[in-house]
């Protein structure tokens, strides 16, 4: 919408001012200019996204169990319905807030977050290394993506609402989880 209302405004403005073919002339340059500044400030955006899984993978690689429930609701975020079990695995993620706890994402065998929540170590045991990370398969929510192979360390199975899959920005949970 916004490169047509560039291309009307800028083409009717010199089709005023000189003709008719020039501002079709002047109108095809705007669209191109904008086509231009928009494919660009996408690829711009891929790229920041692509560095930041980067960071994200290689900061956060362990997996975890859950041994003990949170015990700060503050640190967690989770839909209506959900709930951290004792025995579900926790994948280590990046933190809603910088408290010195352990977070984790449970996700679900089609990689869906069902918590985000912040532990302290004597609630989780580590159990290893990721041997794939939850931010390999994000792409954004607008693009159709392969489907990823099933997560190898779910939640305990149980019917349960999610979050949508893993965000690295991590502050998409706060909207879903408080159904904006």
């Amino acid at each position: 919408m916004l490169v047509a209302a560039v291309c009307g405004a800028v083409g009717g403005y010199v089709a005023k001012q000189y003709g008719v073919l020039p501002g079709i002339g002047a109108g095809v340059l705007a669209a191109t200019v904008c086509v231009v500044v928009v494919v660009e400030l996408y690829r711009r955006s891929r790229r920041r996204d692509a560095r930041r899984l980067k960071e994200l993978r290689e900061k956060y690689r362990a997996i975890y169990r859950v041994i003990a429930p949170p015990a700060e609701d503050n640190a967690v975020i989770k839909p209506e319905g959900a709930e951290i079990r004792v025995g579900d695995y926790g994948w280590e993620a990046g933190p809603l807030q910088k408290d010195g706890l352990v977070y984790l994402q449970g996700l679900t065998v089609a990689w869906r977050v069902v918590w985000h929540a912040g532990f302290r170590p004597d609630q989780i045991e580590k159990v290893g290394w990721k041997p794939a990370s939850q931010y390999d398969h994000w792409v954004p929510y607008w693009a159709k993506g392969d489907s990823p192979p099933p997560c190898p360390f779910p939640v305990l199975a149980r019917e349960t609402p999610t979050m949508g899959l893993p965000h690295h920005s991590h502050r998409y949970f706060e909207v879903s989880a408080l159904g904006k």
